[in-house]
């Protein structure tokens, strides 16, 4: 039996788990096994925690068992989480993740997260151009006979953007596992469409690495942000519209992404599975 707490930050869920010696060690199973829509609680990543000291030490699983390097969902889901529960009674936390430190402070029902400097060349991505390049902007990338042009960057995982004229639910389930799984992104990617509305909002479907279709996505918002930048579509602030709601990207000159919008726990659990 595993205590379990499920969470959704704009309807990207998550379920949580403390990290005890109870919980069985194959964690890529268990995270297809607790995660799975039908035979199991149902989600779309599972995260492991545990805290040392003032520091909470976060692993994340995507439903497919494929470990995460971060999730801008997921860590709001971990912080909201302890601030309710009383776990944490700090408007502000860290969470540490294979992919760093992040800061998330609490204002009234949203948090807000520095995720850090975006990775922009093809090594920090990571991304395996044709020619060498500093940056990896409208670039031409083919895909099943047809040219695509991306942008990629790392937002604490590889992210790969694409500009639309409208959002396309089979477009979005054509191209997207195409693109996630291309040799260019050795360590496959998460993939973005992007329709741009104004200089200041964009609406955004997202394809995860490992989940497929998604409501929202953290890391995706900062990814599409930092693309609509980079490609001279949109100011330094975006709200980014998602299929649930808003997710508010700021990305100062030469600076740091930051992160706000809303996450929620939703309820609590024994898995007996296990």
């Amino acid at each position: 039996m595993i205590p379990f707490i499920k969470t959704h930050a704009l309807g990207n869920d998550f379920i949580l788990v403390e990290q005890t010696p109870r919980i069985p060690p194959d964690y890529p199973d268990l995270a297809r096994r607790i995660c799975h829509r039908n035979f199991g609680v149902g989600a779309d990543g599972l995260i492991l925690w545990t805290r040392e000291k003032d520091v909470f030490n976060v692993r994340i699983f995507n439903r497919d068992g494929s470990e995460a390097e971060c999730s801008g969902n997921g860590l709001r889901c971990v912080a909201a989480y302890l601030n309710e529960s009383g776990r944490w009674p700090s408007d502000e936390l860290k969470l540490v993740t294979i992919s760093g430190i992040y800061r998330l402070r609490r204002a009234g029902q949203q948090y807000s997260a520095d995720m850090g400097e975006p990775g922009l060349t093809p090594q920090e991505i990571p991304f395996v151009p044709q020619e060498p390049m500093e940056r990896v902007v409208n670039y031409p990338l083919r895909s099943n006979g047809e040219i695509v042009a991306i942008t990629a960057c790392s937002t604490g995982n590889p992210h790969c953007s694409v500009f639309v004229d409208e959002l396309n639910d089979s477009y979005v389930e054509k191209l997207g596992p195409l693109l996630e799984r291309h040799s260019a992104f050795p360590n496959r990617t998460n993939v973005e469409f992007i329709h741009v509305l104004n200089e200041s909002e964009i609406e955004v479907a997202f394809w995860e690495r490992g989940v497929g279709k998604t409501y929202a996505s953290g890391t995706g918002s900062c990814g599409a942000t930092v693309a609509s930048i980079l490609n001279k579509k949109t100011g330094r602030q975006v709200t980014v519209h998602t299929k649930a709601g808003k997710i508010i990207v700021e990305w100062p000159e030469n600076g740091r992404l930051k992160l706000t919008s809303t996450a929620d726990v939703v309820a609590e659990g024994n898995y007996l599975e296990a």
